[in-house]
């Protein structure tokens, strides 16, 4: 017999039901994951790896920018 986590026993029928949703779970899972790979397949590579470019480049002005804002702080103290 299965339990619950409180330790009380679980009837059958839910003990079936729980199995089925289980397994649902896992199905929808994997169709999810599918969809993404399409959607993913789906974009226009050249962009994306503009947006990646666009993104790199906005980090590394970012680092460059806070360094340059903790070098003043540091000369001001």
């Amino acid at each position: 017999m299965k339990t619950t986590k409180g330790g009380m026993v679980m009837s059958p029928t839910d003990a079936y039901r729980k199995e089925l949703r289980k397994k649902e779970l896992k199905r929808n899972k994997k169709e999810r994951k599918k969809v993404r790979e399409v959607e993913i397949l789906k974009k226009d590579p050249k962009q994306l790896k503009k947006q990646i470019e666009n993104l790199e480049m906005m980090k590394n002005m970012e680092s460059k920018d806070f360094h340059q804002r903790l070098g003043i702080l540091q000369d001001s103290s």
